[in-house]
């Protein structure tokens, strides 16, 4: 598991749960209720009578910290099982109190934030609801609490929108490819992983086709399901048909036919062909043909094909 490589500053606090205990499936946006830099929020996360701690914060001047590592549960939301399952951000205001706002630098450098983690773990598509089922939360959806505030808590929807837009522009079609399975009994599950319910079993050891991947497991073609490649072999495909050649023979019927440095009577006389012979041309420019000798080239008028 990997952190942001948007990190410009970093203050580990010492409150977290290590290891976090669920895979990381959503992202959870606070306000710092104030126009904090990134090493004011560190250093209060930092006291351990604090309790509190996020995974990453965008300060006031919309640089990135890291506070607590991707691996590790932040003590953010006020629910441990929300705070299991997501990436926790810290988001700088622009002013206190009101509709405690954000200024756009943030907010656009907090949508940079949210893309990374996205692409890093594995979660296709932000999705905000307004409640919990959705995989964008807010901290005041599991505490009382106006956090995070009016303004950001409206944007959210924007959010959601910038982001999956920038999911899919940088998201590359999967190439399909083929496997035999190797195992006696192979379960294909809802999803790629485990924690997906088995919807079937593949018995005949087969080749199947993938058309999709996410770490070790793969997206059967018919779409019943995933399977885990470590039971699989890769086979390579079929050899590429092989490229057909321009290369064809002709025969001089000029008593004399010059050999020109390039494909024009402008090019230097590099020789002349007088056995009206047969030629293989590798070439063509208009009516000029290059000798495969490589000496240079010929008017194919002064010559028939064979």
């Amino acid at each position: 598991m990997s952190n942001s490589s948007l990190v410009q500053y970093t203050k580990i606090s010492p409150n977290s749960t290590n290891p976090r205990r669920k895979k990381i499936k959503k992202i959870t946006i606070h306000h710092m209720a104030g126009p904090l830099s990134v090493e004011t929020c560190g250093n209060i996360f930092a006291r351990p009578e604090r309790r509190a701690s996020s995974n990453y914060a965008v300060g006031v001047d919309a640089r990135v910290a890291m506070y607590v590592e991707e691996k590790n549960r932040a003590w953010t939301s006020s629910s441990s099982a929300n705070d299991d399952e997501a990436i926790t951000i810290e988001v700088a205001n622009s002013a206190v109190g009101g509709n405690w706002p954000v200024s756009d630098k943030v907010l656009a450098r907090t949508i940079d934030l949210c893309v990374d983690i996205c692409k890093r773990n594995a979660i296709d598509k932000l999705v905000y609801t307004g409640d919990k089922s959705g995989n964008l939360t807010r901290h005041d959806m599991f505490a009382n609490t106006v956090c995070p505030g009016p303004y950001l808590g409206s944007k959210f929807p924007y959010i959601v929108a910038e982001v999956n837009k920038r999911l899919v522009a940088q998201t590359p079609p999967p190439s399909s490819f083929l496997v035999r399975v190797t195992a006696d009994a192979l379960n294909i599950r809802s999803g790629p992983g485990v924690a997906n319910r088995i919807t079937g079993t593949i018995k005949d050891k087969g080749t199947y086709t993938i058309v999709d991947t996410k770490a070790d497991w793969g997206k059967l073609k018919s779409g019943v399901g995933w399977i885990h490649l470590g039971y699989t072999k890769r086979l390579n495909p079929s050899p590429p048909a092989p490229k057909p050649t321009s290369n064809y023979l002709v025969k001089v019927t000029a008593n004399k036919l010059n050999i020109r440095g390039g494909p024009g009577t402008n090019y230097k006389l590099q020789g002349a062909i007088t056995d009206k012979g047969t030629y293989t041309i590798v070439d063509t420019q208009g009516r000029w043909g290059k000798l495969k000798s490589g000496v240079g080239w010929i008017y194919l008028n002064y010559t028939k094909k064979i």
